[in-house]
């Protein structure tokens, strides 16, 4: 590259010069702002030891009951019928077992007493004594219970009855039960939702026919309170499936609560918390082998650390994994693309008081893929690949102050992505490119959290994303550089008149994202330096039969910036006539939706099901320019219908079976002159139709060791349209088996099959030479467990 065009390429990737608020650095300024919430928060540290941390929303007294014997680990009885008890409000914070009950009781008419380690609620009024003394019952029925189930999907705890959207959750245990690996195979198991694990830490998601190729997410991600959006790019980082809390999938336009590209839904992987009270480990090894490829292996650990008890806790996991190869050469070469894995995380809980609490998160993962991703032709052979190296890690500091009925949050966090790949883009063009992309933000969120008619949020929200891009194609360079400065105030508010059946939920949020960008290529020069705005509203309107049973109507809107041409595609396009916007506006759209949630059968079969309609405006889609390049530009949008369905049942304690069904009709509205894109065509990486089902059951082979079995089965439809060209995927159905051995001691030993059918085909749309992300091929391992 010569002397002068290297000079501007650095020019082009050096930060532009920082007004007096950005002249310090982002941590500085955050510093100072974690400096102000110390002040505000040091009244609280001389507050009671805590003990426990609990998050239970107002709701049933006999739900509240439930959560609370799971969240404090402690047996619970009951006297009398607590099911005519009033609601029990909210209890949040850390705090001693006692304090949680006399909070939870309050009002009821209801006392506990301790005694042998068991808790037992009863009437406060003395029983007759000519009349027998009722039994204290087990709340904790013999068969499983899914009713009390607690989300913070709208960033404030509440029931998953009362959230008044389409809600998929996946807790910790049912995803190790099943043998999950990582967050796209929790998504495959998803109503609603599609994914595609494209290898190389590469992962595509779909929410409701809501996906694109480029541009800013279209979905929102979030690893805890850290947000992987806003950053240019519709893809998330590969995150393994161990040690996690729960995996949370809202669906529907999040634009009010979660902001841009909170399209279709979001994410939010949630992962374990440090436990203040007691020392814990587990450690996991395994081996695998993959028929027609090599063999492959994992390590997993995990330590909790009571630093100081009830205090200061830490808890540490780390992972490494070899993924096996088995993707060939057509000269010859040999499962070319095995993955080495790595991911570590740390998060240190501080407890000032039972109502100051603060934890320091790290995050880290590495993937090396020397022979690219999971792309092949039929015959599993491919020419086209690029070895790939992608580092992520996120720090962020969550800190959390309980006010009466309500919370105060400050989140802080940075991210930074590192990709580099290197290889052939196509069998006759070479490519060598670079991303970095940097994501800091910081939000400040205020909440309620009581029984009253009135339930609120309201916060404000800054976040500065910063993606630089370096790629050479057959020699030729391209080089761009995008910042994106966002600020938002957000609210929604619910409503709920005393003794009605009826609520309503309204909220609204005003964004504005400052966009500076610049794109540099061989023969042509981009900028865009633009401010966009947008008001993002939602309503909803819940009818509630009973405690069990909900009904409602939603309506919400979601947005994503505009963007800047790529400048290689720009290049490209010059040379063939082809002329490009140098620019393209932002793309939303409007989703309606009515739904029915329903838990019955004594709390053991949880059913929800919704229907959904959503226009989306100035989709922007790929244009072909030629064998190599592909350009932008927005079209006149697409219409999704669609229907799902989720059901989960748990006959007995041992036994639990879910299913899931969604149909989709997700295409464009007009012609898109330029491309192969007509009206009707289905909208990229969509399938019309999904399935699901897990079984899980145990049975007991002696005092102390139970036989597990787990299964699982994901069908897709053939995804019909691809990147810009092509032939259209095949119909994938992957089944999944595992069989295991556990004993109270704290051992347990697997053996698993994945891809039992040996699934071959297309994942998604194949490219003109044939190429297309693929299943890997059946495969069989053993795993070892210990935990103490």
């Amino acid at each position: 590259m010569p002397a002068a065009v290297a000079a501007t390429v650095r020019h082009c990737m050096r930060p532009p010069a920082p007004a007096w608020w950005t002249e310090l650095s982002g941590w500085r300024r955050r510093g100072g702002l974690a400096l102000l919430w110390l002040g505000f928060c040091l009244s609280a540290w001389a507050a009671p030891s805590p003990r426990v941390a609990f998050r239970i929303p107002a709701q049933p007294l006999d739900e509240a009951l439930l959560s609370f014997s799971q969240q404090a680990g402690l047996p619970l009885a009951a006297v009398g019928d607590l099911g005519g008890a009033r609601r029990s409000p909210g209890v949040s914070g850390v705090m001693t077992v006692e304090a949680a009950l006399e909070r939870l009781l309050e009002g009821s008419g209801y006392a506990f007493s301790v005694e042998g380690g068991v808790i037992t609620v009863s009437p406060r009024a003395p029983v007759r004594a000519e009349q027998p003394a009722p039994q204290p019952i087990a709340l904790v029925a013999p068969t499983r219970t899914l009713a009390p189930l607690v989300v913070s999907a709208r960033k404030r705890d509440e029931r998953w009855m009362d959230v008044p959207m389409g809600l998929s959750v996946h807790e910790g245990e049912r995803i190790e039960a099943l043998g999950l690996q990582n967050a796209t195979d929790v998504l495959r198991l998803t109503p609603g939702v599609a994914a595609v694990d494209a290898g190389a830490a590469f992962t595509q998601v779909q929410i409701r026919g809501i996906s694109s190729s480029l541009g800013g997410n279209d979905n929102g991600y979030y690893l805890d309170d850290i947000p992987f959006t806003g950053v240019t790019v519709p893809w998330h980082p590969d995150t393994r499936a161990f040690d996690l809390e729960r995996v949370e999938v809202l669906k529907g336009p999040q634009g009010t609560l979660f902001g841009e590209g909170s399209m279709g839904g979001t994410v939010r992987i949630l992962t374990r918390a440090p436990e203040l009270d007691r020392f814990s480990a587990a450690v996991q090894m395994g081996a695998s082998s993959t028929e027609g490829g090599a063999d492959g292996g994992m390590g997993k650990a995990m330590a909790n650390l009571p630093l100081v008890p009830d205090r200061l806790g830490l808890r540490l996991v780390a992972t490494r994994e070899t993924l096996a190869g088995w993707v060939d050469t057509p000269d010859g070469g040999r499962d070319i693309n095995p993955q080495r894995v790595t991911t570590r995380r740390a998060r240190l809980r501080w407890s000032a008081s039972d109502t100051w609490m603060t934890d320091f998160s790290h995050i880290g993962s590495t993937t090396l893929a020397d022979g690219g991703g999971y792309a092949a032709t039929d015959v599993l052979q491919t020419n086209a690949y690029q070895d790939t190296r992608s580092r992520w890690r996120a720090n962020s500091i969550n800190s959390s102050l309980e006010l009466p009925a309500s919370r105060l949050l400050l989140v802080v966090s940075d991210a930074r992505l590192e990709y580099v790949i290197d290889g052939m883009l196509t069998p006759t063009s070479t490519l060598l490119g670079t991303l970095d992309i940097d994501v800091d933000s910081t939000e400040l969120r205020w909440s309620s959290h009581g029984a009253g008619p009135l339930e609120w949020i309201v916060g404000y929200s800054h976040r500065e994303a910063l993606r630089r891009d370096a790629l050479f194609v057959d020699g030729e360079y391209a080089v761009a550089r995008q910042s994106n400065r966002a600020d938002a105030l957000f609210g929604e508010l619910t409503l709920t008149p005393r003794d009605s059946a009826w609520s309503t939920t309204a909220g609204l949020r005003y964004f504005t994202d400052e966009v500076n960008g610049t794109a540099l290529s061989s023969t042509r020069d981009t900028r865009l330096r633009s401010t966009f705005h947008r008001l993002t509203p939602r309503m909803s309107v819940n009818r509630r039969f009973s405690d069990q049973r909900t009904v409602y109507a939603s309506v919400a809107g979601g947005f994503r910036s505009g963007q800047l041409q790529p400048a290689d595609s720009q290049a490209a396009a010059l040379a063939a006539g082809i002329t490009l916007p140098s620019t393209l506006p932002p793309d939303s759209l409007v989703s309606y939706e009515i739904g029915l949630k329903q838990i019955t059968a004594g709390g053991r079969l949880l059913v929800q099901g919704a229907a959904f309609h959503t226009r989306w405006h100035d989709l922007p889609v790929r244009v072909p320019i030629d064998g190599t390049h592909n350009g932008l530009i927005n079209s006149n949008g697409a219409i999704v219908r669609g229907m799902e369905l989720g059901l989960s049942y748990a006959p007995a304690a041992q036994l639990r079976l879910e299913l899931g069904a969604t149909w989709l009709d997700a295409h464009y509205a007009a012609d898109v002159p330029g491309t192969p894109l007509r009206r009707g065509t289905q909208i990229y990486n969509v399938p019309r139709t999904s399935l699901s089902g897990t079984a899980t059951y145990a049975w007991p082979v002696g005092p102390d060791m139970n036989l597990t079995a787990a299964s699982r089965a994901s069908y897709h439809s053939r995804r019909q349209t691809g990147l810009v060209e092509g032939d259209e995927g095949d119909a994938i159905l992957d089944l999944g088996l595992r069989l295991g051995l556990e004993s109270a001691r704290g051992w347990s030993s697997y053996l698993y099959a994945d891809n039992l059918l040996d699934e071959q085909g297309a994942v998604d749309g194949r490219a003109p030479y044939g190429n297309a992300t693929r299943l890997r091929p059946r495969s069989y391992g053993m795993e070892l467990h210990y935990r103490f």
